[in-house]
């Protein structure tokens, strides 16, 4: 049996100070020649393609076509690693001594389960100095995908793929909002909501996580809850 951790980015391991809403502003505006407010955006929890999608029809007016998605979201990626440097973001309080603790573990298959794609995740990640923790390969990206549910979907099939049938393995989807939480439940797996984003413990408490905390705790601790169920 293995312990399968899927864990969200932003608000869960890292804080970027908004770079990835610069990168987008960046971007919108060379390809639309527009600026977009983004108090009328919905971001957190929300896949790049969804924010992309909503970007474009603040922009355009009109429905968003997908070729437009994909094109906002590669010249996105191109502005993130500038925008990541121009500003003071962060690794999350326990995170580096939970991944460094579980790193390398037969037992643990440390993965991602992200609305980033996977080039915005490896961007991201890399820059913090997390990256050597996650196998990307078989992690959930949100490529083609808007929806969190069709990412988690997609992260179950991995796991089939990679390990067999996932029921034999304890599955667990970590992040920070309601929306982890939401398509953790709805593939069947075990949740952890962590209250570093912008969504309270109490807000997460409400959609009944499996465990949910202020901040993660120390490797010792997080490891003997995983092995509590």
């Amino acid at each position: 049996m293995l312990k399968i951790l899927f864990w969200d980015i932003d608000g869960t391991l890292i804080r970027t100070s908004k770079a990835g809403l610069y990168a987008f502003a960046q971007a919108t505006e060379e390809l639309w020649g527009k600026s977009v407010s983004f108090d009328q955006i919905i971001s957190a929890g929300m896949t790049d393609n969804y924010i992309a999608r909503q970007i474009i029809e603040k922009a355009a007016g009109r429905e968003a076509r997908q070729a437009e998605i994909d094109s906002l979201c590669r010249r996105y990626e191109e502005f993130l690693p500038c925008e990541l440097a121009a500003r003071k973001g962060l690794v999350l309080p326990g995170v580096a001594n939970i991944l460094a603790s579980l790193s390398g573990r037969e037992s643990y298959k440390l993965l991602l389960l992200t609305g980033n794609s996977r080039k915005g995740a490896e961007i991201k990640l890399e820059y913090f100095k997390l990256d050597q923790y996650f196998d990307f390969a078989n992690s959930a990206f949100a490529e083609q995908y808007e929806k969190r549910g069709d990412i988690a979907g997609h992260a179950l099939r991995l796991v089939h793929a990679n390990w067999g049938e996932p029921g034999q393995h304890d599955i667990f989807v970590i992040g920070d909002t309601p929306h982890d939480i939401e398509c953790g439940r709805g593939i069947g797996v075990y949740t952890i909501g962590i209250a570093t984003g912008t969504y309270s413990v109490e807000n997460l408490q409400s959609c009944c996580p499996w465990w949910c905390v202020e901040v993660l705790p120390e490797p010792e601790i997080f490891e003997k809850k995983l092995a509590s169920m």
